[in-house]
Formats: C-alpha cells, sequence, structure tokens
C-alpha cells in the first residue's frame, strides 16, 4: 500500500470519527433527538462511487469500528448495516444513475431508514431474549419503524447539503478510483 494510500485511510477514518461524534452530540434529546441525521452512512454514501476496486468494504467496516466507539449499538449490526447500504448502492448502481444529488439524497434517507430499523430490531431481539417465557411486552415494532422516519428525513436532506463537502474533504483523493 502506497503512504498517500494509508494517509488517505487514515483521514477517512478521522472524519469517520468526527462524524460519529458529532452525531452522537445532536442526538441528545436537547439538541436534535430522533431527528439526527445519520452523518456517517452519509459519508460512506458521498464517497461509494469514487472509491475503487474493493475499497467500500473497508469504508463500511471503519465506520462501522468508528460509530460503535460512540454508542452501545453491536459493532456486527453496525458492520451489516454499513455493508447492506454499501451493497444497496452497488446494486441500484448498476441499473440507476443513483451518484447524482437526488438520488444519491433517496437512497441515502433509506439506507438510513433500514441501518436504524435493523439496529432496534436487535435491541428488541436481544431484550426479548433476556424475558421469561411468556412475556409479551417488548413494544411495537411499527410504532418504532414510524419513529425512525425522521432521522431519515434529515439524513436525506443533509445528504443534498454535505455530500458534495464530503466529496471535497482533504487527503481523500488518493482512495479514488485509479484511471487507466
Amino acid at each position: 500500500m502506497r503512504g498517500s494510500v494509508a494517509l488517505a485511510w487514515c483521514l477517512f477514518f478521522l472524519y469517520a470519527v468526527w462524524a460519529a461524534a458529532l452525531q452522537g452530540l445532536l442526538a441528545s434529546p436537547r439538541q436534535l433527538g430522533e431527528w439526527t441525521p445519520d452523518l456517517g452512512l452519509l459519508l460512506l454514501l458521498a464517497w461509494a462511487a469514487r472509491l475503487g476496486g474493493g475499497r467500500g468494504g473497508m469504508a463500511a467496516h471503519l465506520l462501522a469500528l468508528c460509530r460503535a466507539s460512540f454508542g452501545g449499538d453491536p459493532p456486527v449490526g453496525l458492520a451489516a448495516a454499513s455493508l447492506g447500504a454499501l451493497g444497496i448502492f452497488a446494486g441500484l448502481r448498476a441499473v440507476l444513475e443513483v451518484d447524482r444529488p437526488v438520488p444519491r439524497a433517496a437512497l441515502c434517507g433509506l439506507c438510513a431508514w433500514l441501518s436504524a430499523r435493523l439496529l432496534v430490531s436487535a435491541r428488541v431481539l436481544a431484550l426479548a431474549a433476556e424475558l421469561p417465557v411468556g412475556f409479551e411486552g417488548v413494544g411495537s415494532q411499527h410504532v418504532l419503524a414510524i419513529r425512525l422516519w425522521p432521522g431519515a428525513l434529515l439524513t436525506a436532506l443533509a445528504c443534498l447539503v454535505l455530500a458534495p463537502l464530503c466529496q471535497r474533504l482533504p487527503g481523500l483523493a488518493a482512495l479514488g478510483r485509479r484511471r487507466r
């Protein structure tokens, strides 16, 4: 690995840490609460089209590690959510132009909702596993799913504004596709 690529990965990790920390600050009930955008996912999808040859998986894992260090979600669930969003992006990119601003924002909002739904379902499943047999009061999945839409909507809106800035972050150009 060349030195410039290694430095670019370190900088991507640093930007992902900052995104996770800012998201944690904004998630407090006094700030944005359930309207908090998923800034790490925004960073990942802003760079998804530019990452060359298998580098998307590395970016998704780095993002999951950063989010795991600032929250209580399981790292495996965070990695699954990041890799799933990257897989949806790659699958749709083969058919549609999802690296344009509006489709990317819509996809970012949808992936934010799916990621949050996956993580909430993992928490509910973990709580249900600890309950006594026959207890049915874990919570309504439908109410939880509806409460996840504000964050997904704000993630989509933030993607429209912040994705071009994320693509211009200093030091990440070495992660882009190589021209042959």
